[in-house]
This record gives structure tokens, C-alpha cells and sequence, in this order.
């Protein structure tokens, strides 16, 4: 069972992606995530580490603060 803190970072991470018009190939292909993890991060399914984050948060041009704000 997935836990909260990992539903609202996939919601974050899925809200990004859908506010830049990317689909989850694109962003796997700039971030150099597995697609099937980044679906995984975004239903809640995995804990994602810090350095994952980081990866994320730099794909989209963003500090790991502006990232995770509303986390």
C-alpha cells in the first residue's frame, strides 16, 4: 500500500509533466528514468530517493525546494 507522502509526490511529479505538455516517454528519455518507474513514482507504487529527486527536479529546470513545494 502506497504511502501519502509518495501519493502527493506523484501527483506533483504528474501535475508538472501535464502543466509542460510531456508524456511520460519524453520525461524518461530527458531525466534518464525508466518510463515504468516514473508511472511507478506517479500512482504512489514507489518510494523514490533523494537522488531520484534530484534528477527530477533538475529535468525540469527546478531546485529540489521548488520540486517538492506543496509535498
Amino acid at each position: 500500500m502506497a504511502n501519502d507522502v509518495n501519493v502527493r509526490l506523484g501527483r506533483r511529479l504528474r501535475l508538472l509533466r501535464g502543466k509542460r505538455g510531456w508524456n511520460q516517454h519524453y520525461l524518461a528519455e530527458i531525466s534518464g528514468i525508466n518510463r515504468c518507474h516514473i508511472s511507478e513514482i506517479e500512482n504512489g507504487k514507489r518510494d523514490i530517493h533523494v537522488s531520484l529527486v534530484e534528477m527530477l527536479a533538475t529535468s525540469f529546470g527546478m531546485t529540489v525546494a521548488e520540486f517538492l513545494k506543496g509535498v
